[in-house]
């Protein structure tokens, strides 16, 4: 027993393990490393696990969807929930074994156990509520705590929900803002919460997609992020947390660092120290694949606002890219263009067929693949114009073309076709980041 736990606390840290970590048994053991490691610390871990691997591996959840699309392709909402959540309660229980065999105390909960309430909003809750009751029986009873991301229940009937991609990084998010907030245990105990930490397969936040470059000659892992940067950067296609846990870390200033479960490099830090720009003129260049793009008349002002609104109220990301003349228009001149992932094209579709329905126009949509390849940074705000315009000179430069552009404080997003978007990033990171 630590000196702290004498002394009437209990220190606590939240770690979250994405599919890679647990993909195969020579990665659980490195996770399983991690974990000991805190309790070495005088730590006790609550870890947040995915699901194995990725499709083509045995019980990643995108295999266990497609098993049952052998059966018939459409799944009813409610279903599709249960199934998908298997994924990351298999992998909760076999971490929880391992740690068990190895001999310490563990525990293994499903998101609704843990707590976890959401709304009745299949394939992408919100969180609403945590009462995180078992989680604190187990930290009085001195147990690690093995939680399964990606999932939570609704209130009344226990009904089991999926949070949309990426939605362990938003459970561990949630459970660590929870336990921050919470100054003692039931029984008085104080409860003391290190920074949260999101394990990954890279050396933390990199300065752009590493898989895009030739080993060796990849971007930099960065040592630490402003808030905004990271909600940005989430937003935009970076490997940073899912957008809705980098929303709820910024709101509640939440220090996490984002580390490689393979090594001992410090990783990147998000946290009030690190709020202060750092003096970089760009931080990263992220980008989107494989998007589609679709345009309404922008005559009809209040058109493109109720179609962005629907798409938000169905938690839907999308990228509207104002109309500008010097760009060439894949779906036309005048008309107001999103771009949106392709996984969500039938919804997008529903979407548009139910506010055109009694209008006199129709959308357009491009038959093309379009990429989103944006440049991100403290050093950009205040600065957009200029980097905007050294930005698209690097890519006349490399004969790639921009079909569209918008702007925000921090960023600075070109529409590129799909087939060029690989190239971009790299000429982007090469000119503004080296």
């Amino acid at each position: 027993m630590s000196y702290l736990e004498e002394q009437g606390a209990v220190n606590v840290v939240v770690q979250k393990f994405g599919g890679t970590c647990t993909e195969s048994p020579a990665h659980q053991l490195l996770a399983a490393e991690r974990i000991m490691e805190c309790r070495d610390q005088g730590l006790w871990p609550v870890a947040v696990i995915s699901a194995m691997g990725r499709e083509g591996q045995p019980y990643s959840t995108a295999e266990l969807v497609k098993l049952v699309r052998q059966i018939h392709p459409k799944i009813e909402p409610r279903e599709l929930d249960l199934l998908m959540s298997c994924g990351e309660i298999i992998s909760t229980v076999a971490m929880a074994h391992l740690l068990k065999s190895k001999g310490y105390d563990t525990i293994a909960l499903s998101g609704g156990q843990a707590g976890l309430i959401t709304d009745h909003y299949h394939g992408h809750a919100a969180i609403i509520d945590i009462r995180p009751n078992e989680i604190f029986k187990a930290l009085q009873e001195r147990l690690i705590v093995f939680v399964a991301g990606f999932q939570g229940v609704t209130p009344e009937r226990h009904v089991i929900t999926t949070l949309g991609e990426g939605g362990s990084d938003y459970t561990a998010v949630a459970l660590a803002v929870t336990l921050a907030g919470t100054p003692t245990l039931p029984f008085g105990e104080e409860l003391r919460v290190a920074p949260l930490q999101v394990f990954k397969e890279v050396d933390g936040v990199m300065t752009a997609n590493p898989t895009h470059f030739d080993k060796g000659k990849g971007p930099l892992a960065l040592p630490s992020l402003t808030y905004d940067e990271m909600v940005t950067m989430s937003a935009l296609g970076a490997d940073v947390l899912q957008h809705s846990a980098a929303v709820m870390a910024r709101k509640h200033q939440l220090s996490l660092v984002v580390k490689n479960f393979k090594t001992d490099v410090p990783g990147t830090e998000i946290s009030p120290a690190t709020g202060k720009p750092s003096g970089r003129p760009v931080t990263a260049i992220c980008d989107i694949p494989d998007l589609i793009l679709f345009s309404v008349p922008a005559k009809d002002g209040r058109l493109a606002g109720q179609l962005s609104g629907a798409m938000r109220n169905e938690r839907i990301l999308h990228y509207q890219i104002p109309t500008d003349e010097q760009y060439p228009m894949p779906t036309g001149k005048g008309r107001a263009q999103f771009a949106v992932k392709r996984a969500k094209y039938r919804d997008v579709r529903a979407i548009i067929e139910h506010i055109l329905f009694d209008r006199d126009t129709t959308a357009e949509f491009s038959a093309d693949a379009w990429g989103l390849v944006s440049v991100v940074g403290e050093g950009v705000r205040g600065r957009t114009s200029e980097v905007h315009a050294q930005a698209e000179q690097a890519l006349r430069e490399a004969d790639i073309a921009v079909f569209g552009a918008t702007d925000g404080e921090l960023h600075i997003s070109l529409l590129i076709r799909e087939e060029q978007r690989t190239q971009a990033l790299r000429v982007l990171h090469k000119r503004l980041i080296g």
